[in-house]
């Protein structure tokens, strides 16, 4: 508890000058973006496909799912987001399975429709794995912000009650989860006031009007541990959508529950230098990745 309220203060000195030079999504998008191997759809709908990125002249060691983030909000950009950082990975040897998905804005969007998009596009990779050479042995579930929460999910929907529309008998198994500033106590960031997501997006997620306190039983993944595998979560010390203090409370309770868990915390960034290729915390990131 000490250590987030000391983050908290710190964040608050920031000074302006170094908020104005804090990597914004914008910076993201607008930089010359290299293509895919391919756009795959996984279903029917327009947004239900993954773009995949191969490596050019290796077979992949290991596949990673790769989920955006934005707020969960059909607003905010979608696979575009990460495909600097897909192609950085492709060019280190793995396979990027970068998906898209229907938010909250899109027909279909919300609960369960985001959720199970997620889930299909994952079990989507046994599909298509002999196809494209993809090792299912080694699979690593990433994600940024509400990504970092969707890819957690993936790896905990194991343990969603059979009675919930989210089960799955058979889910992809996944064998680490890479969070980045992920949101993954949704409760917790929801009460948190007025969020940058705005403060009804996280009820509207999980339908909490129609389904009330059980609506964060399958949907949030601290109410799903324990992972069964290694869990890493990387923060930003001025971080302001996602406060550094919601991983540090989200690794303490993984690890209490005896889980292997890291926190990772970049001092000097805020949201988004962790998926900028031409920063220094995306190769902290990065290192990461070839960790496993």
């Amino acid at each position: 508890m000490k250590s987030a309220l000391i983050l908290l203060f710190v964040f608050f000195l920031l000074p302006d000058s170094m908020i104005a030079q804090l990597v914004t999504w914008r910076d993201i998008i607008e930089s010359d973006l290299p293509e895919p191997t391919a756009r795959i759809h996984y279903g029917e709908d327009s947004l239900q496909f993954g773009d995949l990125w191969l490596p050019k002249n290796s077979e992949p060691h290991t596949t990673i799912i790769l989920i955006h983030g934005g707020c969960w909000l059909s607003i905010y950009p979608g696979v575009e987001l990460m495909h600097l950082m897909a192609n950085e990975l492709r060019n280190h040897g793995f396979a990027v399975w970068n998906i898209e998905y229907r938010r909250i804005g899109h027909d279909g969007g919300g609960y369960p429709g985001t959720f199970l998009d997620v889930a299909k596009a994952a079990d989507f990779l046994q599909t298509i794995a002999e196809e494209y050479g993809l090792n299912l042995n080694r699979v690593i579930s990433s994600g940024h912000s509400a990504g970092g929460h969707l890819a957690s999910w993936l790896s905990v929907r194991k343990n969603i009650p059979s009675n919930s529309v989210l089960y799955s008998p058979n889910p992809l198994h996944v064998h680490k989860v890479i969070s980045l500033a992920g949101i993954n106590d949704l409760e917790r960031f929801g009460s948190y006031g007025s969020s940058s997501c705005g403060r009804d997006t996280i009820d509207n997620l999980v339908d909490k009007k129609n389904r009330g306190d059980s609506a964060f039983r399958d949907t949030s993944p601290i109410e799903l541990l324990p992972f069964d595998l290694p869990f890493v979560e990387i923060s930003a010390a001025f971080d302001a959508p996602v406060p550094p203090f919601f991983g540090y409370h989200f690794v303490d309770t993984v690890k209490k529950g005896g889980d292997e868990a890291i926190l990772i915390l970049q001092t000097e960034a805020g949201h988004f230098e962790m998926i900028a290729p031409w920063s220094k915390e995306w190769k902290e990131v990065l290192e990461v990745f070839l960790s496993f």
